[in-house]
């Protein structure tokens, strides 16, 4: 994926572009006579099993972890809830509510948004009693 010249998945992106490519769709395998159909949710799941298995990493690593995993990296790049929606397919925001887990990047984001909004507040603030102080000097 690329807007005005920039790559938002390069890592992917590098790692695709080592692969065959059989098809249209990236998700792919090769049936019975060789034709090309999508994976089914099942043999997804062997493969991603396999590809945990073989780099040595925890149970835990599941599609549906994966899944959650990257839904909530969304949230820690501050996506608003419809970006969220757009990326990951879910139709409703309670759908995708459940896979954005919170994070203290999150967190520290929100307290950082915050404070700017304290300080902006209390720079208008001043402002007005500047002005005040300047009229009623006049």
């Amino acid at each position: 994926m690329e807007a005005e010249g920039e790559r938002f998945y390069p890592e992917l992106e590098r790692r695709l572009s080592e692969l065959s490519r059989p098809s249209i769709p990236i998700v792919v395998t090769l049936g019975k006579g060789g034709t090309v159909h999508p994976y089914s949710f099942s043999y997804a799941k062997r493969i991603v099993r396999e590809a945990r298995r073989a780099a040595g990493l925890p149970e835990h690593v599941t599609m549906t972890a994966c899944r959650h995993g990257g839904m909530t990296e969304l949230g820690d790049a501050e996506l608003t809830e419809q970006g969220v929606m757009s990326l990951s397919g879910h139709r409703s925001p309670d759908a995708a509510r459940g896979y954005v887990k919170k994070t203290d990047a999150q967190r520290l984001a929100a307290a950082r948004k915050r404070r700017a909004w304290v300080l902006d507040l209390e720079h208008a603030r001043n402002e007005s009693q500047n002005e005040r102080r300047r009229r009623e000097s006049e």
